[in-house]
C-alpha cells in the first residue's frame, strides 16, 4: 500500500513520532539543544534532497539511525 502525502507538512506530522524519539536519544547522549525540526532539516538537506520515491519506512529508519554528532555539527553550522 503506497501512502502519498499532499504536503511536506503532512509528511512531517506522519514522521513526527520518529523525530521525537530521535530527540530523546540525542538528549540521553547529552545533545540537549537539538530539536525535532533540526533533525528534519539535517536529513532534508543531507539525505533526502536528491532522493526519489522515498518510502515512509526508509525515512523513519533514516531518522532513527542518523548520526548524532553529524546532526550536532549541522546545527552548530546553521544557527
Amino acid at each position: 500500500m503506497d501512502i502519498e502525502f499532499e504536503s511536506l507538512e503532512q509528511l512531517y506530522h506522519r514522521v513526527e513520532p520518529a523525530l521525537m524519539s530521535k530527540v530523546s536519544d540525542l538528549q540521553r547522549n547529552d545533545y540537549m539543544d537539538i530539536s525535532k525540526e533540526d533533525v528534519w532539516d539535517y536529513l532534508s538537506v543531507n539525505k533526502w534532497m536528491h532522493a526519489e520515491n522515498l518510502l515512509l519506512h526508509e525515512m523513519v529508519n533514516d531518522i532513527l539511525h542518523a548520526d548524532n554528532e553529524a546532526i550536532s555539527q549541522y546545527v552548530k553550522q546553521n544557527r
